[in-house]
């Protein structure tokens, strides 16, 4: 104890002398009033305080404990009256006191770039902004205390690739960031390194087959600017990336033809760094394509659709902005967000409320995960700054998420990106899908319900990914009727422990060395389950995945989609979406002023009712029936069948006088004015 003492001695007289210079120069980053203080683990706060104050001949008061396991306090004192170096150092020197500190606020890390519009760029730091909501943001400050663009691990220059109308290549935040082909010698009518483009040398503009894309770009500086305008620079915005390469590719005459060869670009480059091991080529990592074809049906584009793939097994990543609409994509189709391709992310479009924006698609199929788009802050042609939006606005913010992730510090996914680019592409999804917040107007209508937050998917791949032994990856599962088979793919591991339980239950059930699949059997039918991997590495064992959950099959439920049609002048037929573990369908229909229903049951998926009474209208209600359970019957199906006596009800709106024409028929919906 004396020994300690003396060491305490000394280390308060260092600590006056420099706290006398350090006050008056650096701002306030504790508690005013208030010491954390750990004792002797035999000893108690309430005799320390009392022989304190018998010493000292001043009172200081807990506070509270810190934590159970540690003899740690917080104490209080009268900052008014007592110099924080003298209750300091009386702590410090009391015989039963160990540890005495500040208690120094704790900040979120967060890297702010000095650009002077960054304020205004709501999308990276929601403080409210013009009525934002508080934290509807995507995390951009804390996310680029990881990495902030530029080259990888293992110093690859990343490019993402902007397919749009062109690029305004002057402006101040576009043209440092700009990819060019330094392989080709400009203007020489030589495809100097053979891939396929002559004179490509700033890009590539399908329309006339040369490089002029730096013209136009009313939609697509906006678009690359939130991908990657130059951040940190005292000037204007910052991008997702502020150093990331920016491939430019300029579409044209707005053909099928158009869009191949527009992929192939970024294609032919990540082919031949594939090839060369790095030796030629550009490490393309992502495209984007703020545009589309609204209502396009993917049966109708198969190359289109399966170009994806393509891009997908060299490494590239694909980013689309579905419709600018308040439609369902699964049911009305669009391109390319309805493309079925693993290595296409279809994004929908937020506002500052961190609500999808009305005029927006979805797609509990198709639509991956929204973003902010909606008077999202970013560069404009001709040099200057504001707001921009639709789909257009928030697919980039994906884009520029992509190619950040490539530069994080993380030796593993740069391997892997060599090994296997396709794998490294679809880590790379996961991990945004994973890390996405979950939000309610994204749930049910679209396939993660959750929206973009790129600090979580940085945090995410680092924890999980980038240790010495990195977690399974690209999981998918193939249901029967009381089983799942998960397989998933491994890196640098010689097995997988698995494990799993019933959603809400304590206790896992656990299985080592399983290697790359596992099948759960047994399945209560239509339960929730969650599920965690672990890798298995030589020399070292992974931390658990994160918390998955999947519902095992036989879930009963109203057919999704139940249509009628008026087939004859007073037949209806009635028409469902198939539900698959349905033994048979009750159907009911009645004039709507009656009570009394007419029920059937079939084992089809349609029902005729002939026979109805004309100038009438009726209503239709379905019921799936299950092995497992009885539901309640849907929501009515309004028909009404016409020839009526009465002409009034026999035109579109009734203006007759002597006639009732408060209600008007479309079709067969009727309208209450």
């Amino acid at each position: 104890m004396r020994i300690q003492n003396l060491l305490k001695t000394t280390l308060s007289i260092s600590f006056i002398l420099f706290f006398s210079f350090w006050a008056g120069a650096q701002k306030l980053d504790y508690v005013q009033g208030q010491f954390i203080v750990q004792i002797d683990v035999d000893e108690r706060i309430d005799n320390v305080l009392r022989t304190f104050e018998s010493i000292n001949g001043y009172s200081i008061e807990l506070d509270e404990r810190v934590t159970p396991v540690l003899n740690v306090y917080t104490v209080n004192y009268d900052y008014n009256k007592y110099r924080d170096e003298k209750v300091w150092r009386d702590l410090l020197m009391h015989p039963n006191v160990e540890v005495a500190q500040h208690n120094h606020f704790v900040e979120l890390r967060q890297n702010i770039p000095n650009d002077p519009e960054f304020p205004n760029q709501w999308q990276y730091l929601n403080m409210g902004q013009d009525g934002g909501t508080v934290g509807a943001d995507i995390d951009m400050p804390e996310a680029w205390v990881y990495a902030t663009g530029g080259v990888t691990a293992q110093g690859d220059t990343i490019v993402a690739c902007i397919i749009d109308d062109g690029i305004d290549n002057n402006h101040g935040d576009i043209e440092p960031n700009l990819f060019l082909n330094h392989a080709e010698i400009p203007d020489n009518g030589i495809d100097d390194d053979n891939n396929g483009f002559i004179d490509d040398y700033r890009g590539w503009r399908t329309a006339t087959d040369n490089d002029n894309v730096y013209t136009g770009g009313g939609h697509g500086t906006p678009v690359t600017g939130i991908v990657g305008a130059k951040g940190n620079d005292g000037f204007g915005v910052a991008g997702v990336n502020w150093d990331v390469k920016l491939m430019i590719v300029r579409g044209g005459t707005g053909v099928e033809s158009e869009v191949l060869e527009a992929y192939s670009y970024p294609l032919s480059f990540r082919k031949k760094y594939n090839e060369t091991d790095g030796a030629e080529g550009a490490f393309v990592v992502s495209t984007n394509a703020s545009w589309g074809v609204d209502f396009g049906q993917p049966d109708n584009a198969p190359l289109w659709c399966a170009f994806y793939d393509t891009l997908g097994q060299a490494g590239i990543l694909n980013c689309g902005a579905t419709i600018n609409g308040n439609q369902n994509v699964d049911v009305i189709g669009d391109l390319p967000t309805a493309c079925p391709s693993d290595y296409l992310i279809s994004v929908t479009n937020m506002n500052r409320n961190d609500e999808k924006v009305t005029g927006a698609g979805f797609g509990l199929e198709t639509i991956d995960i929204g973003a902010f788009g909606q008077q999202t802050w970013t560069v404009t042609a001709g040099g200057g700054f504001g707001g921009f939006g639709g789909t257009s606005g928030a697919t980039p913010h994906v884009t520029g998420t992509i190619a950040l992730m490539y530069s994080l510090p993380c030796s593993n996914l740069i391997e892997l990106a060599k090994m296997d680019p396709g794998a490294a592409a679809l880590l790379i999804k996961e991990a945004i899908y994973d890390g996405a917040d979950p939000n309610a107007s994204l749930e049910g209508i679209t396939t993660t319900g959750a929206r973009l937050n790129v600090n979580n998917t940085m945090e995410l791949l680092l924890n999980q990914y980038c240790g010495d032994c990195v977690a399974p990856f690209d999981i998918t599962a193939e249901f029967s009727i009381d089983s799942i088979n998960l397989s998933w793919t491994g890196t640098d591991t010689t097995s997988t422990n698995f494990r799993f339980r019933i959603l809400g239950e304590t206790d896992w059930n656990t299985f080592e060395d399983v290697g790359t699949s596992f099948t759960i059997d047994d399945l209560m039918l239509c339960t929730e389950y969650e599920y965690q991997l672990q890798s298995v590495c030589p020399d070292t064992l992974g931390e658990w995945s994160i918390n998955r959950i999947l519902i095992s099959p036989g879930c009963c439920e109203n057919p999704a989609e139940f249509s009628g049609e008026l087939t004859d002048d007073n037949e209806v037929t009635l028409a469902w979406t198939e539900v698959e573990y349905a033994l048979s369908y009750n159907v009911r229909y009645k004039e709507t002023a009656s009570t009394d229903w007419i029920e059937s049951n079939t084992t089809e998926l349609l029902s005729v009712f002939s026979d109805l009474m004309s100038c009438t209208e009726y209503e239709f209600q379905i019921q799936t029936v299950c092995e497992s359970e009885s539901l309640n019957y849907s929501d009515s199906y309004v028909v009404f069948v016409p020839n009526c006596d009465d002409p009034c009800f026999e035109i579109p709106y009734c203006e007759i006088d002597g006639y009732n024409s408060s209600e008007e028929f479309i079709g067969l919906v009727q309208i209450n004015d």
